[in-house]
């Protein structure tokens, strides 16, 4: 176990509402009471974050769709403007007029594709967006048959329509379980990256151990920071225990564990989609 001093991938949950029912999506474990983080809370953490080195990555997105909250826009203005590094997922309904212009300033903007609409405003942004400072990837999930179509088109083009990357992930859960249905062999468990570098911090202001389990701990950030958090006692006896019975069941802590990766390079003066795995 090597935990870093402080993490360098930051959830803050802007919402954990969504505006879709993906059938694979565990979203009955979220509870009945979903909402917005304050923007008095995303200021307080994103000021903690700035005054640290700049490699830090800041996810504004875990279990909903992070552009419906109301002031998106001037939360994410605020952190770039202290030159924050910003990951993004997004379902692609509501990438448009500022909010494109946005994510265009983004360091890696991903677009989970799980209706045509949402493929059609990702390809849009692709091609009106690209540019040398951001990473835009397209995902989609193999029990969702009806999408393929939309990545099969992607691949098939020369320049994969505009994206740097195409994802195919495996269902990640079965039943709200993560890493249910997915057997590892032949391969010795480490200990989870995820715990040595990343934390968790849900729109309420309480922490998760990992964005692969939505049920939050009994901690609240509200009050503390994002160094005390991580370094409280509720983190340290999750390290201390692991694997318990939330991460024994999970298989993401072995890497590339969750489907199919494609990539395009420029070769002799064109591209080439390769398939890294």
């Amino acid at each position: 176990m090597s935990v870093l001093n402080f993490p360098n991938r930051i959830v803050l949950e802007l919402t954990p509402i969504c505006n879709l029912s993906c059938f694979m999506c565990p979203r009955h474990i979220i509870g009945k009471n979903p909402g917005y983080m304050k923007p008095d809370l995303w200021y307080k953490l994103i000021d903690e974050i700035a005054c640290l080195p700049k490699d830090i990555k800041v996810l504004p997105f875990w279990r909903g769709e992070s552009l419906l909250h109301k002031k998106f826009s001037d939360l994410t203005h605020y952190a770039l403007n202290k030159g924050i590094n910003l990951h993004i997922s997004t379902n692609g309904h509501y990438v448009d007029g500022e909010k494109a212009e946005l994510l265009s300033q983004f360091e890696f903007i991903t677009f989970s594709i799980h209706t045509d609409e949402g493929f059609n405003k990702a390809v849009e942004f692709a091609r009106k967006y690209k540019n040398d400072d951001n990473t835009i990837q397209i995902s989609f999930v193999d029990a969702e048959k009806d999408q393929n179509h939309f990545m099969e088109s992607v691949l098939n083009a020369s320049d994969l329509m505009g994206f740097d990357a195409v994802r195919l992930y495996h269902e990640h859960s079965i039943d709200g379980k993560f890493g249910h249905g997915h057997v590892i062999e032949n391969t010795e468990r480490i200990f989870c990256p995820k715990l040595e570098n990343t934390i968790v911090i849900a729109f309420d202001g309480t922490i998760s151990r990992c964005n692969h389990i939505w049920n939050t701990e009994d901690y609240n950030i509200n009050d503390t920071s994002i160094k005390e958090a991580w370094d409280s006692i509720v983190m340290n006896e999750i390290r201390t225990s692991y694997p318990d019975e939330q991460c024994g069941q999970c298989d993401q802590w072995a890497g590339r564990t969750s489907g199919h990766f494609w990539n395009k390079e420029w070769d002799k003066g064109t591209y080439q989609v390769k398939k890294i795995y």
